[in-house]
């Protein structure tokens, strides 16, 4: 069992949980989007998550190609809130008990055109695929100030900054 930092308003302490994937806080530029975010929904979440100042949950990504497999609007609300790190479950894609299916009966999606359609730069519409998945996703709060990097580089970097 991984032990997990979970964050509160006023504390911070150390509870046992049972996470689905391996961990990561992935930097938005090495993700790839499958799907595009509905503007309007993406407004909501925006000052959803600003107002709460927390993530409260991670986004699923396939560890290999490290394609947004579920939360493209999160990972759209973090980069307009000026957070550079993603809080994410690297899932292995491949995993038979993993299911997806179209929410759009004219669209059909199958595992390999999630994988295409992020690798390729030509998302499904919004709110195309529906992922399946076979254990609960676990509630991390996570602040937003521990998304953001503070890209000043020291001095004494010289001839890097």
């Amino acid at each position: 069992m991984d032990r997990m930092v979970k964050f509160h308003r006023n504390q911070t302490r150390i509870e046992e949980m049972v996470l689905p994937a391996p961990f990561a806080l992935v930097h938005f530029s090495a993700l790839k989007e499958h799907e595009m975010v509905d503007p309007v929904h993406l407004d909501e979440l925006s000052r959803e998550i600003k107002r709460d100042g927390f993530l409260f949950f991670p986004v699923m990504v396939d560890r290999s190609s490290l394609v947004i497999l579920d939360g493209h609007h999160r990972v759209s609300a973090l980069i307009d809130l000026g957070c550079q790190l993603i809080p994410s479950f690297l899932v292995d894609y491949q995993d038979e008990s993993i299911q997806v299916s179209s929410w759009r009966p004219e669209i059909p999606v199958e595992k390999e055109s999630v994988i295409l359609r992020g690798l390729s730069g030509k998302p499904f519409p919004p709110k195309t695929s529906r992922h399946i998945w076979p254990w609960p996703i676990p509630r991390c709060p996570f602040p937003l100030g521990f998304l953001k990097i503070d890209m000043e580089i020291p001095s004494s970097f010289g001839n890097f900054r």
